[in-house]
């Protein structure tokens, strides 16, 4: 069996063969930043779980993997590809860049498992959200190739269009790839910038994979990095922020755990208090908006004054 300590290793030994189709022992090693004998432990471990790979001699031969590798024999319940179905529903409506190959590995699945495409019939499931205007496929091998520089931690050089200064180059250490609200986000240690930002993958106009390694910040981690956000704004200074919602946006908001550290009170006529610490000024003020007269800023008082402006703003326009 694999060891847990080795996953991330493996991962992204397979992830390399995959996206290189062949490579060198030493070339594998170097990228992961671990020794060859481990390369050939990682082949060993990997042969244990039914998924091969070919070594070829010679000064172009090196670590490829086999076409017919089956990794299949995971013992899924009905339920279980159910999950599946549910996932591949809403990836196929947010336009996910591989939905042809995930769905290629869905009808595997059912196949291995005797299950028919006749399930789809007996789902009720549906996303409702806005999406991308832009077309996922023509991001696919940007995306393919910025995960590359993920795993492989190299730096990338970009042309990227922000709203705020136009088009500018970038050199950036591409920490992780993640979605929110049907666009793809880069969160990267940004040199001009000297801080970790998110990079929107659709704005980046033109990149580069330097060969130059990068490490990430010691203080790093993705859950700090997301703490008390609703969003993917994100402030260093944290609102203590006190509501009053009325019914029934109450009930509505009372369903959603919108940051760990949140206090709910209810009070006698189904209106409620909410309590949190919380980051993101500008997805904050959005998000109480959105809300309209259903809800009253108690605290503080300078994002109560700042929701005033914003009213005094749109009430100029209408």
């Amino acid at each position: 069996m694999i060891l847990v300590g080795k996953i991330s290793n493996v991962i992204k030994m397979l992830i390399l063969l995959q996206s290189r189709g062949k490579m060198k022992i030493q070339e594998l090693a170097d990228e992961i930043e671990v020794s060859q004998k481990q390369i050939r432990n990682y082949r060993q471990d990997l042969e244990q779980e039914g998924i091969y790979i070919e070594s070829e001699p010679g000064p172009y031969g090196g670590y490829k993997l086999l076409s017919n590798n089956n990794l299949l024999g995971l013992n899924l319940s009905i339920d279980e590809i159910s999950v599946l179905d549910i996932v591949l529903r809403h990836l196929e409506y947010n336009k996910y860049i591989y939905i042809q190959e995930f769905k290629y590995i869905v009808d595997k699945i059912r196949a291995t498992t005797n299950m028919k495409k006749s399930l789809d019939n007996s789902m009720d499931y549906f996303v409702k959200e806005a999406k991308e205007s832009l077309s996922m496929q023509e991001n696919k091998q940007k995306i393919k190739d910025i995960n590359v520089a993920v795993i492989t931690r190299k730096k990338l050089k970009i042309k990227y269009y922000s709203l705020t200064s136009g088009l500018k180059d970038r050199v950036i250490h591409p920490y992780g790839l993640y979605q929110y609200k049907g666009d793809m986000y880069l969160a990267a240690y940004c040199e001009n910038r000297k801080k970790v930002i998110d990079f929107k993958v659709c704005r980046i106009k033109e990149y580069e994979i330097c060969d130059v390694k990068f490490k990430i910040q010691s203080n790093f981690s993705w859950k700090s990095y997301m703490n008390n956000c609703i969003g993917i704004y994100k402030d260093n200074q944290e609102i203590e922020l006190k509501l009053r919602i009325k019914y029934p946006i109450s009930y509505i908001v009372a369903e959603k755990i919108w940051v760990d550290n949140q206090e709910i009170i209810e009070t006698e006529d189904k209106s409620i208090i909410f309590k949190a610490k919380m980051r993101g000024l500008t997805e904050i003020k959005s998000w109480i908006l959105s809300m309209g007269t259903n809800v009253e800023v108690l605290e503080p008082q300078s994002l109560r004054d700042e929701i005033k402006q914003e009213i005094e703003k749109i009430q100029k326009i209408y």
